[in-house]
């Protein structure tokens, strides 16, 4: 059994909770596929998220961004993640549509970088609950 750190609990609540205001906010979350949305609806997101690779194309990512104020880009924290932002990125910027990479670099910051997939976020999820449901 993996030894959760409970200071990255307490960090991804409050990732959460900004992530969560920023797309009440008018952001679109974009992540890579159905894994990771449902990683982010364990935690607590319950805002707009666009799949890129599951449907997506980046034409289709420019279309539904042009909706909101920005799309915050939160693929993983590896080789492909990093080309599908730079890839979305530039698209979107071309577009005039603002991009948000904060999350993207605060994931890795909150994890120590020992979460490189978002879809790893979910093992949070039992602890997560119990934080939220301690503190309404």
């Amino acid at each position: 059994m993996e030894i959760i750190d409970i200071s990255i609990v307490d960090n991804l609540h409050l990732f959460i909770t900004k992530l969560n205001d920023v797309s009440k906010e008018g952001a679109l979350i974009v992540v890579e596929g159905k894994r990771d949305v449902e990683a982010l609806r364990t935690l607590g997101f319950n805002g707009d998220i666009f799949q890129l690779c599951q449907g997506g194309s980046i034409i289709k990512l420019v279309q539904m961004a042009s909706k909101f104020n920005k799309a915050v880009l939160l693929f993983d924290l590896d080789r492909e993640g990093r080309s599908l932002t730079k890839k979305s990125a530039e698209m979107l910027n071309k577009k005039q549509i603002p991009i948000d990479l904060f999350f993207r670099r605060e994931l890795r910051s909150i994890t120590l970088g020992r979460v490189r997939r978002i879809e790893n976020l979910k093992k949070f999820g039992a602890y997560f609950d119990f934080k939220v449901n301690t503190h309404p």
